[in-house]
C-alpha cells in the first residue's frame, strides 16, 4: 500500500497497489509430472484451445502485465501438415459510466503475440513458449480474458493444450466502488 498526500498536503490518498498472479491448467500433478489444460481437437476453422477470465476479484486500472504461455500441439492423424495460432486478450472490466456506476464493458479482443505457423511432422508434437509484458494501454483495465486460438490446413487432426507452467501476472491499482 502507498500513501500520497493531496496538493493541500493534507488529507492522504490511499493507492492500494497490488499483484495478482494466475497460474493455468492447475490440477493435480500427472503421471510425467506435467500437468497440462485440457485436450482441444481442432482443424481448419479457429478453435479456442485456452479460454479463462482472469478476475482478481475487484476492477484495478492496470499498471504491468507480465505473461508466460507454454501451448502444445500434437498431430494426431499420421499426416504432415501447418497450423496457425496467436494468443489475445481483452478487458471485461467495469468502466464508470455518465451517472457515476459501473457499465460492465467487454472490449475488443487484443492481440498479444503474431500470428505464428509452424509444420508438425506425423505423430509428432510442438511445445514452445512466449513471454513477455503486454503494453497495458491497450488493457487497461481487469478483469481481463486471456485466449489461444489455432487453426490447421487439414480438418481435427490437430490436438492444442497448454501446461501448467502457463501464467499471467499483473501489476495495478484497485478502482474503488468499481
Amino acid at each position: 500500500m502507498e500513501i500520497k498526500k493531496s496538493s493541500s498536503g493534507i488529507d492522504p490518498v490511499v493507492l492500494l497497489r497490488d499483484i495478482y498472479r494466475k497460474n493455468f491448467a492447475e490440477g493435480l500433478v500427472a503421471t510425467d509430472g506435467v500437468v497440462r489444460s485440457a485436450v482441444v481437437t481442432f482443424g481448419t476453422a479457429d478453435t479456442q484451445i485456452f479460454d479463462e477470465l482472469v478476475n482478481p476479484g475487484v476492477a484495478w486500472k492496470l499498471d504491468q502485465i507480465e505473461v508466460s504461455f507454454t501451448q502444445r500441439f500434437d498431430e494426431v492423424a499420421n499426416k504432415q501438415g501447418s497450423i496457425n495460432y496467436y494468443w489475445q486478450v481483452r478487458s471485461e472490466a467495469p468502466f464508470l459510466g455518465t451517472t457515476g456506476k459501473p457499465v460492465a464493458t467487454i472490449t475488443a479482443w487484443i492481440p498479444i503475440s503474431g500470428t505464428y505457423q509452424k509444420g508438425i511432422g506425423s505423430l509428432a508434437n510442438s511445445e514452445d513458449t512466449f513471454s513477455g509484458y503486454i503494453p497495458v494501454g491497450s488493457v487497461p483495465r481487469a478483469p481481463l480474458r486471456v485466449n489461444l486460438t489455432a487453426n490447421a490446413l487439414l480438418n481435427a487432426q490437430y490436438t492444442g493444450r497448454i501446461k501448467n507452467s502457463s501464467f499471467i501476472e499483473i501489476t495495478g491499482m484497485v478502482i474503488p466502488g468499481a
